[in-house]
């Protein structure tokens, strides 16, 4: 026992630090990743109509090259009326969203650099299909991104379309008040104008989430990532995401109790 517990701490003192120095001082291949995302996120109502929400967070990677910090704000709109001639008792769209994002990246071996985000968007929601609703969000961003030195600010410019579910682990009773469900998701990236780093290109992110009662819930989920790094060449990345999220949520529905299609919808992302 004390022998194993000797080279445990060898490992640690010696072997592990030397790889970190090395780490730093050699070009890093980071073509394959992981990455260890963490957040939290809150939705509050504002009337029964209107919320914001948003999420704080922290992203490393492996090989540790940086560390990121999120925070991403939004305003969310409910859209309640249908254009007449379409004579539908629901509207196409679901609602409209505003938002901005804030990305500070401490870089290990280069500088830190910093992105601000502006965002709109809108979600439609299909008919349910087999008991499945599907979510499609359409967002717009406008990315300024900047390193932390006297060089100009840089602008891109994407589109970003997510098609996201969720299936119940066990379907039974009238409402989902609590209870394990699958999130999964699909999200395209469509870069008009390349910003200087970070250009996704597709994410795919199946998940397992845990409903406590109506105002908390956790998820994680493994993801794919395929992501353009620099604007200055094609190549990509590979980068395979562990993500965990805590939700606090606090949404008025008005004088009526969500019936179980709306309590399953709001939990697509």
């Amino acid at each position: 026992m004390k022998r194993y517990l000797f080279h445990i701490v060898l490992y640690l003192v010696i072997v592990l630090p030397s790889q970190y120095l090395n780490a730093q001082s050699e070009p890093v291949d980071v073509s394959t990743n992981s990455q260890y995302w963490l957040d939290y996120n809150i939705k509050y109502s504002i009337n029964e109509f209107n919320n914001v929400s948003g999420f704080v967070g922290v992203r490393s990677i492996s090989p540790h090259i940086y560390t990121k910090l999120v925070l991403v704000p939004t305003y969310n709109i409910r859209h309640l009326k249908s254009l007449k001639f379409l004579n539908l008792k629901k509207p196409i769209i679901h609602s409209f969203h505003l938002g901005a994002g804030l990305f500070y990246t401490n870089n290990i071996d280069e500088v830190d650099d910093f992105e601000f985000m502006l965002m709109q968007g809108f979600q439609i929601f299909t008919p349910k299909i087999k008991g499945i609703f599907l979510k499609n969000y359409i967002r717009l961003e406008e990315r300024f991104q900047k390193t932390l030195t006297d060089s100009p600010w840089s602008f891109g410019l994407r589109m970003r379309y997510k098609i996201s579910t969720v299936f119940e682990w066990k379907k039974k009773g009238t409402t989902f008040d609590k209870g394990l469900y699958l999130p999964m998701s699909v999200e395209f990236f469509f870069n008009f104008e390349n910003s200087d780093r970070h250009n996704d290109q597709i994410r795919i992110t199946p998940g397992i989430g845990y409903k406590f009662n109506n105002d908390w819930r956790c998820e994680f989920s493994f993801s794919y990532h395929n992501t353009k790094n620099t604007s200055e060449d094609d190549q990509t990345t590979n980068d395979f995401v562990f993500r965990l999220r805590l939700f606090r949520s606090n949404i008025k529905h008005g004088l009526f109790t969500p019936n179980k299609d709306d309590q399953l919808k709001d939990l697509i992302e």
